[in-house]
């Protein structure tokens, strides 16, 4: 599973941005609390954000979001950590330092960060740590974008960042989102992952080893019918 929830809750003025990944789903989706998104975009040097991915996932969330106005902010640079490998925590602890962008009114705020090592734990390009928050990997983008038979970076980042996102949707049967599955389609060997290989939300699409083998012909992976069905029972379109 590439969506991992904090150890701790720690309070926080107004709207809470450190829950588990599926808890704002329907804030997310739906336009009964929340009719804007915001969304801050950091970057350790040397990986900043392929401007098309970006755009990719600003029409992502116009084509699934019930909301009347969704912003990308410009990706800010921060500083390295100098570390070769983050774990969730570490993550965490840099957002609670560099994080500036926060829910407040009838704007959504999310947050995410592309650091300059691999994830600690497993070969993968994205999690989600937080209710609103995603952590992607430099250096696996470098891995599932060069050598023989690899695809673009431009389709790597896009695929992942859609990805992750689909996690904070609640997609797919993540507890406590509210997106249910319709049908079942989970993976039961993969964690919160669809079990159509085709899908966006299929489990490969996060491993470097497999991505340019999974994602096909298609310019950037889609959701199959199973998770748009999720998506619009909690609210989305």
């Amino acid at each position: 599973m590439d969506s991992t929830g904090p150890e701790t809750q720690e309070p926080e003025q107004g709207y809470s941005h450190v829950q588990n990944p599926g808890t704002s789903a329907n804030d997310f989706l739906a336009d009964s609390n929340f009719t804007h998104l915001v969304v801050e975009v950091d970057y350790m040097p040397g990986y900043e954000p392929n401007a098309e991915a970006l755009d990719s996932l600003k029409a992502f969330f116009e084509q699934r979001l019930h909301k009347n106005s969704i912003t990308i902010k410009e990706p800010t640079q921060i500083a390295s950590r100098n570390q070769d490998s983050y774990s969730a925590n570490n993550v965490r602890n840099i957002e609670s330092e560099e994080r500036s962008t926060f829910s407040q009114g009838d704007t959504l705020a999310a947050y995410f960060m592309i650091v300059d090592g691999s994830y600690s734990e497993q070969n993968l390009m994205g999690i989600a740590y937080f209710n609103t928050s995603n952590a992607f990997f430099g250096p696996a983008y470098d891995e599932a974008s060069s050598g023989p038979g690899s695809i673009s970076r431009y389709r790597v980042e896009a695929i992942s960042f859609r990805h992750e996102f689909g996690h904070l949707f609640g997609l797919v049967n993540i507890p406590n989102s509210g997106t249910e599955m319709q049908q079942p389609h989970q993976d039961p060997e993969n964690g919160n992952h669809c079990d159509n290989d085709q899908c966006l939300m299929y489990y490969a699409t996060q491993t470097t080893d497999l991505i340019g083998n999974t994602v096909g012909d298609q310019e950037i992976t889609s959701l199959d019918e199973h998770c748009i069905a999720d998506l619009q029972g909690n609210g989305g379109q």
